[in-house]
């Protein structure tokens, strides 16, 4: 019978991110060839270097268009959309057992057409597998709302084999578009293990608290909102001393550090940062602050957990609700409720040093399953599972 460690399995999906190539290495070894299809090198409003992790990378021929996806809460967002003209033929030379297609679009489109073409359209049993792998909220999907397309997403993940998802959230969402239980499956995200810092914890003063923010300076992640609430935190503890730094650029820079804050809140603005000192960070701070208005998931919560920060964020990011536990390893907060905010900063700082190290120690446990290798181990089970019930399904049609 064959399995997942001598199949052919080709992944699709926009472009090649530090924690995808990391999963990505761990899965290749499980599998007998995996081959990589990237729509771009990179995504042009991403700060990381392109690189192939060793892997066999290929892009495909695409058509990029961007598009603004503007959410009723009322913050805008630019993404790119992409048309990868090429799958079909990508696919057919690659002679794939499965392939693994990333999103809903145009790309999973013609994936699922090939599959379909390798069983002649439903007179045989198919030769390749689909499995869409869907990283969602019910969030996020507000601003991307419509008959039309609600009607193509369901119609096409009624054509996969198998459906993945990465949080709750994400299945809860899934099943309520008619996806049946048993057809899904979790592949979780992973922390970049190059930016988590992994050593000994630093012990802080008690007389400050250390914050860190790193995420892109756009609208959806909410850093204005979440300034706007952190001077509300200085001046409501004027004894409190916060040093906040925030790591990544963006349009919003300038804006931001024209605003006045109160002399007890500090702000470190250092731009855009490579892996070592995105863990060198990790390594100086005890609190990290994620204020977005609105993420699929939020994979700056993992990497700070993994490195020992109790994670103060925003209830509209999938990680934070699945992730968190208020008073273990951080709180939940309300972008557009200040006084959460304040509460939590609060509780923090009240507690002693023994306390927050305690805390700190909790964050790193709480997630210490979620590592590239598990990811990869979820992704292959379920391969294996697939390609079981396809020699199955052969033995019962002979």
């Amino acid at each position: 019978m064959k399995r997942a460690s001598s199949a052919t399995v080709v992944y699709l999906l926009n472009f090649f991110a530090p924690d995808v190539i990391a999963i990505a290495q761990a899965w290749n070894q499980r599998v007998g060839k995996l081959i990589v299809l990237l729509s771009v090198a990179m995504e042009g409003n991403r700060s990381w270097k392109a690189e192939d992790g060793g892997l066999d990378v290929r892009q495909q021929r695409t058509w990029t268009r961007t598009r603004t996806d503007h959410h009723p809460s009322g913050y805008t967002d630019v993404n790119y959309v992409h048309f990868p003209i090429d799958t079909l033929k990508q696919l057919r030379r690659a002679r794939a057992d499965v392939v693994v297609s990333a999103e809903l679009g145009a790309r999973s489109m013609l994936a699922a057409l090939h599959c379909a073409r390798s069983g002649w359209f439903g007179l045989r049993q198919r030769r390749c597998q689909l499995i869409i792998a869907v990283s969602t909220s019910p969030w996020i999907e507000a601003s991307r709302s419509g008959w039309l397309r609600r009607k193509q997403r369901s119609l096409l993940l009624a054509r996969a084999d198998r459906v993945t998802y990465h949080g709750p959230e994400c299945k809860q969402w899934l099943l309520e578009l008619g996806v049946p239980k048993k057809r899904l499956a979790p592949f979780h995200y992973s922390a970049d293990p190059t930016k988590i810092y992994t050593g000994e914890l630093k012990t802080q003063s008690a007389d400050r608290v250390r914050v860190l923010t790193v995420g892109q300076l756009i609208d959806r992640k909410g850093v204005r909102e979440g300034l706007a609430n952190m001077i509300d935190v200085a001046h409501q503890f004027p004894e409190m001393i916060i040093d906040w730094t925030l790591i990544g650029g963006g349009p919003l820079l300038a804006e931001l550090e024209a605003v006045p804050t109160p002399e007890n809140l500090k702000i470190d603005w250092r731009g855009n940062c490579d892996a070592e000192q995105i863990r060198d960070a990790y390594h100086e701070h005890e609190i990290m602050f994620f204020p977005t208005r609105g993420d699929e998931w939020g994979l700056v919560v993992d990497e700070a957990l993994h490195s020992g920060l109790v994670v103060i964020g925003n209830d509209r990011a999938q990680a934070v609700t699945t992730l968190i536990r208020d008073g273990y390893n951080g709180w939940i907060v309300e972008i557009d409720q200040p006084a959460s905010l304040a509460c939590a900063v609060n509780a923090y700082a009240k507690l002693d040093v023994q306390k927050r190290m305690e805390m700190r120690q909790q964050a790193r446990q709480s997630v210490v399953d979620r590592t590239p290798d598990n990811s990869a181990d979820q992704i292959t089970t379920l391969i294996d599972e697939m390609l079981a019930e396809r020699q199955s399904d052969d033995s019962s049609h002979h």
